[in-house]
Parts: structure tokens; sequence; C-alpha cells
């Protein structure tokens, strides 16, 4: 029957009854999975199991059918599913006349019980009920302790730093900063560290040269308004002197007091194109400020000389910058080992993956930017097609990320790197935020490590970033939860977008929400949260409707920006509205006026 709406109540029942006794089965089928658990979370384990039970079995037209009955469509339930299902049925056998069919066994609340798991992972910083505020602390914070302060005047609970950057010293400064913000503020606040884990990146492509473009202002239809003004700064100058619109210029220059303002200096720029460079006026410094009438391309040892003078100015050493290649659709490169190898070949930091790698698999560059397909595939290189670019060609650097959403990759979670870091986050974080972690034994590994140090009590947050972690999240937290160590759930959504494809996050997040709340694991709401405003100053829209959704999670993260306190503000007040909005009229319905109600102004 593919449409329950109007099966009869009686069919509905043996429905119900059927889903219970499959709930009751998977829990006899798994018990083995729940005795491993730790006893502070095998009642979350259970109802993660009939959570994952109910939903391989329901039938989709379920919900609809219980809500024309006036009965609760189990929609909402997954804290708590079994004995929802159970009132549901229990009421049903009311409506048919018949008594019920078994006792109602009483559970722990599971709201109660996400508290208290909120309340150890994050340590009751947050109002009940409301989210917490987790922010990425920029590298300046280490020297500006006011920074950090500022932060939790405006309602940051959780502060983040990155292992991925910076270093331990820095690390430490950042630490000191915090404890002294949470003694001027009276504000507790937690301390979160990442593990930076593997990186599988574009490695170093060959150097090219500096190019330094000069280019006069334009109007709105593309003319020049004034000329570009250029600083030719001679080795030894001041870096900057007062002229701060002008384009800086390192350059040797020969004779050059012999020139005087209107004087000119013609050569060819790194276009080939003949350009002119004319005198405004030369500083006693020996700076010489110059403009140009059109668009000029500056290079390493390009020389201009005086038009009807022997004044001469050669472009000054540039440090090279990385390198890049300009892939095109239908274009055959491989992946190695090894160092740049030229124009066909790009290198790959983490080679190992070439195991793991079959033919027809997809392969993303650069946030999903470009993309192909393998082609041949041997331990030490990897052929692809690009299939994903711009026509005329997309640009990739070095240092961007590389994603194969369709293969199962066995690089283990935890790095050399990272186990060297643990010296220092074990001393000073509450909780570690654990990268790319995919299977089981990720976790174990990471338990390992910390035992060893002592720290088998500090909380891991699991940062859900890859489609394998995401198909492999129950079993994950069934792993998590065989330790009594704290739990969390972060929801990485950069990574998790390119490899499972933008029209695929919303429903994915939503997903992990509800895997989250069957779990009883707080999750955290993360990337990109009010990037906009934390840039540039002011959100878009669509990012304060993000910041709301994310509200209906435990925490939501921000990452670091020039306005980030101003971030945090908002966000506060955004999460502080939306854990009230459910018990507040609605605006809509007080200023509603009846025809037969006096004009009352609304409260």
């Amino acid at each position: 029957m593919n449409d329950l709406t109007h099966a009869p109540d009686s069919w509905l029942l043996d429905t119900l009854r059927a889903l219970r006794s499959t709930l009751e089965r998977n829990e006899v089928e798994e018990a083995a999975s729940l005795e491993a658990i730790h006893p502070d979370y095998r009642v979350s384990a259970r109802n993660l199991l009939h959570f994952i039970a109910f939903h391989r079995h329901a039938h989709p037209g379920l919900p609809k059918a219980l809500r024309r009955r006036g009965l609760c469509p189990l929609t909402d339930c997954d804290a708590h599913l079994l004995s929802s299902l159970e009132a549901v049925i229990t009421a049903l056998e009311a409506l048919e006349g018949l008594g019920p069919s078994t006792a109602t066994q009483e559970q722990p609340g599971g709201a109660d019980v996400l508290e208290q798991h909120c309340d150890r992972l994050f340590g009751a910083l947050a109002a009940a009920g409301v989210a917490g505020i987790m922010v990425t602390l920029p590298a300046e914070a280490a020297e500006r302790p006011a920074l950090i302060a500022d932060l939790l005047e405006a309602g940051m609970s959780i502060a983040r730093i990155n292992c991925a950057h910076d270093d331990p010293v820095a690390w430490g400064r950042m630490v000191d900063a915090l404890s002294q913000a949470r003694v001027t503020t009276g504000r507790p606040c937690a301390m979160a560290m990442d593990l930076a884990g593997p990186k599988l990146r574009i490695g170093q492509l060959a150097l090219q040269p500096a190019v330094i473009r000069a280019r006069p202002p334009r109007d709105r239809m593309g003319r020049p308004t004034q000329p570009v003004r250029i600083l030719a700064v001679p080795p030894g100058a001041p870096p900057r002197p007062q002229d701060t619109e002008a384009v800086l210029l390192p350059a040797r220059l020969s004779k050059a007091k012999r020139l005087k303002q209107g004087d000119r200096l013609q050569g060819r720029d790194a276009s080939g194109r003949r350009r002119t460079l004319t005198v405004v006026r030369r500083g006693p410094d020996g700076v010489l400020l110059l403009q140009a009438d059109k668009t000029c391309y500056f290079t390493s040892g390009l020389v201009f000389r005086q038009r009807h003078g022997k004044a001469r100015l050669r472009v000054g050493p540039l440090a090279p910058v990385s390198g890049e290649r300009l892939l095109l659709p239908g274009d055959a490169i491989r992946l190695t080992p090894e160092p740049d190898q030229g124009a066909a070949t790009l290198p790959c930091t983490l080679p190992e993956v070439f195991f793991d790698l079959r033919l027809g698999e997809r392969v993303l560059f650069d946030d999903g930017r470009i993309g192909g397909v393998i082609r041949a595939v041997s331990p030490q290189e990897v052929v692809l097609e690009v299939t994903t670019a711009q026509a005329r060609g997309s640009r990739l650097r070095s240092d961007k990320g590389i994603n194969f959403p369709d293969s199962d990759l066995r690089t283990p979670a935890i790095t050399a790197k990272d186990i060297e870091d643990l010296a220092f986050v074990t001393r000073h974080a509450d909780m570690i935020c654990y990268s790319f972690v995919h299977r089981e034994s990720d976790i174990q590994t990471l338990r390992q490590c910390l035992e060893d140090r002592g720290r088998g009590d500090l909380a891991v947050v699991l940062k859900i970033e890859t489609r394998q972690a995401f198909l492999n999240l129950p079993r994950l937290l069934l792993a998590a939860m065989a330790h009594g160590a704290p739990v969390g759930v972060m929801i990485a959504r950069g990574d998790l977008a390119i490899e499972c494809g933008w029209e695929a996050l919303a429903p994915i997040q939503e997903e992990i929400l509800r895997i989250c709340a069957a779990a009883h694991v707080p999750c955290i709401w993360a990337t990109e949260v009010l990037d906009t405003l934390a840039q540039h100053g002011h959100p878009t829209r669509a990012e304060i409707t993000d910041a709301a959704m994310g509200a209906r999670a435990d925490a939501v993260m921000l990452n670091k920006g020039p306005n980030i306190t101003a971030t945090v503000n908002l966000l506060e007040a955004i999460v502080a509205r939306s854990a009230s909005d459910l018990s507040q009229p609605l605006l809509t319905c007080l200023a509603f006026q009846s025809n037969c109600e006096p004009d009352n102004p609304v409260p």
C-alpha cells in the first residue's frame, strides 16, 4: 500500500506494532554493540539503534497518516522514539476500543539526557535551551588579550584554536590571554583545540615570477578617469611614503638626479607593450613618484629609459609567487607524489591515498571549482581527465584542497604532527575537535593516545566533513560511546558540501542534527556562519536565516574575521531569540484586529 492516508485504523495499528517489534528485535541483534557501550551512554545508544531501525523500515507515508488522525507523526520524537511510538500505539488502540497491548516502558526524557551531555561537553556554559557560541581565535588574539575579553562580553562561550595554524608558542599565548580574560570578565569559557589531521592538497608547484599591475582608475564605462600613480622605491628608502594610493614598485635608479617633473621614462612592460612613465616628483630620499595613462605590468629586470636623457629605471627583484596550472575541460593530468614535473602533472601531498582509488571515481580540486574523473591509477601516479572547469580554463594553485568523494580512503585521521601536538593539547584543551575522522578505528586510536597521556577523560568532538564520515556516523557515535568521556559532533559543512554535492548539503545537515538528537549527542553547526558579516561588516539575508537555523544545534561556530566581535553580538541575539520564540505569541496574531474589537495597540 503506497498511501496510508486512507488505510483502515486496524491496518495502521498493525503497521505500528510491527515497527515496534522491529525496534525491539534490532536491539536484541545489536546486543554485543550495546554491551560495549559505557553505562553513561547506554540509554542513548539504545535510542540511536531504535532511530536507525525505525527509519530503515517505516513507511514514508506514515507521518501524514498519523497527522490525519490527530496523532503524533513521530517526526519530532527522535530523542525518545520507542516510548513515543508506544504512546501512539496506545492512543490508536484506544480509538479502536482496545486495551493497551503492552505496558508502556518508562524511559529517561531525551531532552534531559541531551542537556546532561551538553553540560559535560561544554561545561554548563550556556543557558538551558540556548545554543553556545564557539569562536575561532585569530592569531592576533595572542597579542591582544582585550580582543578575547570583548568576545567573552559579546557572548562567546567556547574559544577554538586551530592547530593547523601557528605553533605551540602562539597557542600558549592565546591560552594565557583566555585565562586572563576569564578573570577580567568573570565569564566562563571552554577551550577547544582542532587537530589538523591529514592534509590532502596540491603540493608546491614551481614558483613563477611576480607581476605588479598598475591600472588607472576607471569610470563605469571603462574609461580611465586619471593616471595611475607609481612609487619607484630604491633599496634602503622608506617602504611606503605618504602617497598610500600609489602602486609600490621596487626599483634601481640610475642618474635619477637629472630627472625633473614632466620627464618621461619609456620601455616595454611585461606584456610587451610600449609604456610611458611620467615623472611627477622626486623625493629627497630618492623615491620617484611616477604616473602612467595606461595599465602597466611590471616584472623583475624590466628597464625604462629617459627620453632625451641618460636616466634609467630598472625594476628591482620581486619575490616569486606560488605556481599555478591552467586546466581546461578534457585535459589529461597526472597526480604524482613527486615535486612539480611540468604542465601535465600535479604533485599530491598525500600519495598514500593512491592505493585506495579506483577507475571512474571523481576527483575535486579547490572547493569543487575543478573536477575530474580517474582514468588510470597505480601506486606511482593517478591519471585523470578534467571534466569540470571554465571553458577558457580554471587556474589551480599550490596548497589547494583535493577531495575524492567516491573513494573509500583508509588514511588514518591522526597524523604524526597531531600526536606531537597532543602534548600541548592534553594540557590546555577542554575538548578536542577531531578532523577527518571516518572509521571506528580512528576513534580508538585517538582514545589510546589520550589514555597514554593520562587524559582519557578529555572530551572529543567528531568533525563530520567527508561522505564516508556522514554515512558511517551511527557507528562512529557508538564507537565514541564505548568510552565514558564526553562526546560531540561538528557539522563541518565546507568539505561536506564538496564531497556530497551542494544540492545535498541541506538534507544532510538536517539528518546529522536528527542522528545527534537520537543519540543525545551535542551538535555544533559550523562553517561560514555569518561569514560576510565577520569579513566585511554586513551580513547577507541568507546568512541571518542560516544562523537562525543553526541555533537549533547545541552550539554554533564562527570563524575569525576583522568584525568578529560584532558577529558574536549578532549571533548571541539570534540564538537567544530563537530559544524564546517557541514560547512567545506570534506578532502577526497580536497585531491582528478583529472587526468587532476596539483598536488596541500591540503590546
